[in-house]
């Protein structure tokens, strides 16, 4: 009996510690709810500039273990005149919170870390009669916040599947879009550090009568690095297809295209790894050279890009193509190893348009720039076509290019060679004639070859930049070796003024 009352005693006593421990948690999220609201929208507005968010809440019920309150949160639009200046409203629902330190909503998720607050959100039907209706009379949208005692915070959301036309939702121009169930997942610390993505789709579908549109397999994660604004991400798309009805209905196909790596938002600092298992292009109707069919196999692209010290941009690119099928014909693979030292940083902005160009060129911002094409080759089973260069370039101002004459002073040092055997431009010239054989007669190798001969020669026999063989082959040849230091020109093993040589190039 005595241990049963003191059972009894000791329940109370937890029972009674925890609904004022509960209430404690109440009166906090009450006191720092404005300031934390003020701090998330700070920083989203903080990290762009074309639009202003703003978060206000209504209602505010306290109880002993929720807070209840209506949360409406709404987006305008920054140097935008007219109705699109109008601010739009992106969520405006009542919300519970649920008080720590152990929510009855977030035990029942699985989550057992002591919690300072919990937020269970279902979408209603008052809040969206169209999205509700769609998605079978239940939620679109439903999911929870849960707010450590350490302030992180994780957002968890979900998407039923849905049908919808332009007669449900007036945005879908004629067409049809499905959309599959979905998660995704948000965390960050309530300074917004340490921020966290993740999202998964099975199928996003628009089928419209012109283009039709195919994601599947989803998938996308972001964390942070060393810094607020370096984060690490992978992107991954089981299969894309696009498709467009035009001139000649046409469809690209995209199989397991993955994207991982690095970037910095604000220096535009970046290294991505980049691939494509097959890239295929298909015509209803051949549409040029009879061609039905283009597919590319096994598609690399590595970039990477630093701001360095004289805040100019260093780079390089590499990407690779196992082989490229031109209806039954492989073509060959392809590979091309490109870097550059020096370039303009604003040349990398995602601000950066057309009308920018006179300003980054501007004669008072001049740069030393350098490109070297370490290597381009493409090779077939006739051999290899291979061409590199490297190039400095001085001073590079908006007086160069109103100044034609001079342009050709602002490289500082130009080296080129190229190796365009006629055997291996031929084969590829006949394999994209007949494209619906697996291969191609020597008759029609050598009827391509002599064509390119002929139309080589026509239109350049008289450069003294281009020789037509070389170690006992038949192509185009080119080996060049310019520096502005020097009065002379060496081109393939020969020397020529440097005025011969510019005019060769008119």
């Amino acid at each position: 009996m005595k241990k049963t009352t003191l059972a009894i005693g000791i329940v109370a006593v937890l029972g009674v510690a925890y609904v004022g421990m509960a209430w404690q948690t109440g009166n906090i999220i009450e006191n720092n709810i404005d300031n934390q609201l003020a701090q998330i929208t700070a920083k989203i507005n903080e990290f762009q500039d074309d639009f202003t968010v703003s978060v206000m809440k209504s209602n505010y019920e306290k109880n002993i273990f929720s807070t209840k309150l209506h949360l409406t949160v709404t987006v305008s639009p920054q140097n935008t005149l007219g109705e699109n200046a109008k601010p739009k409203t992106l969520f405006d629902d009542d919300i519970t919170i649920h008080h720590g330190p152990f929510p009855i909503a977030a035990l029942a998720k699985g989550t057992l870390a002591p919690q300072k607050a919990w937020l269970e959100y279902e979408m209603t039907e008052q809040s969206n009669p169209t999205l509700w209706k769609l998605a079978g009379n239940q939620p679109f949208i439903a999911g929870h916040i849960g707010i450590s005692y350490g302030e992180y915070i994780t957002l968890k959301l979900a998407n039923k599947a849905i049908q919808a036309t332009q007669s449900e939702i007036p945005s879908i121009n004629d067409g049809i879009l499905n959309v599959s169930n979905g998660s995704y997942t948000f965390s960050s610390y309530a300074d917004a550090t340490d921020v966290k993505a993740k999202v998964q789709l099975d199928k996003l579908d628009y089928i419209s009568d012109d283009n039709n549109y195919s994601l599947k397999d989803v998938n996308v994660s972001l964390k942070p690095l060393n810094t607020l604004e370096d984060f690490e991400y992978q992107f991954n798309i089981g299969h894309a297809k696009y498709t467009l009805d035009g001139i000649t209905k046409s469809t690209v196909n995209i199989d397991n295209f993955q994207s991982k790596g690095n970037f910095n938002y604000k220096n535009q600092n970046g290294d991505t790894q980049s691939s494509v298992d097959k890239l295929a292009f298909t015509f209803a109707t051949a549409s040029f050279s009879k061609v039905q069919s283009v597919v590319i196999n096994n598609m690399i692209v590595n970039q990477k890009s630093t701001l360095n010290n004289a805040n100019t941009v260093d780079g390089s690119l590499f990407s690779s193509i196992d082989s490229i099928l031109w209806g039954q014909q492989n073509l060959g693979k392809v590979s091309l190893d490109f870097n550059f030292q020096g370039a303009d940083k604003d040349l990398f902005s995602d601000q950066f348009s057309l009308e920018d160009f006179d300003e980054i060129i501007d004669s008072s911002r001049p740069v030393h720039t350098k490109f070297s094409l370490n290597k381009f080759n493409w090779h077939n089973a006739a051999g290899d076509i291979n061409f590199n260069f490297v190039m400095d370039v001085k001073d590079i101002g908006k007086d160069a290019l109103e100044n034609n004459n001079n342009n050709v002073d602002k490289i500082d040092r130009l080296k080129l060679q190229l190796s365009a055997p006629f055997d291996v431009l031929g084969r590829i010239s006949a394999q994209i004639e007949h494209p619906n054989t697996d291969n191609v007669t020597p008759e029609q190798i050598n009827k391509a070859s002599s064509n390119l001969v002929m139309m080589s020669k026509m239109f350049l026999y008289n450069s003294p930049i281009v020789n037509f063989s070389k170690d006992g082959k038949q192509g185009i040849f080119t080996d060049i070796e310019y520096s502005r230091a020097l009065d002379n020109v060496k081109v393939n093993d020969k020397t020529m003024t440097k005025k011969a040589f510019l005019n060769s190039l008119q």
